[in-house]
């Protein structure tokens, strides 16, 4: 049965890191009591590619015309 209220994500996205970058992860994760890594980086991911998509959007005006 399907749940309700989230949307299905049948996608795997798998990263690997070398020792040093885990070690880190998981310092950090630690630290600031990240308990779901996986939700932490899809929420990380899409904040930094929605920012990106904000910036690199067309405007209505260019900056000299506002000028």
């Amino acid at each position: 049965m399907k749940k309700l209220g989230r949307p299905a994500r049948p996608h795997r996205l798998i990263v690997k890191l070398n020792e040093r970058e885990l070690k880190a992860l998981d310092q950090y994760c630690k630290k600031y009591r990240v308990d779901n890594r996986s939700h932490w980086l899809r929420e990380l991911m899409m904040t930094e590619i929605i920012k990106r998509f904000e910036l690199d959007a067309p405007m209505l005006f260019s900056e000299e015309e506002m000028r």
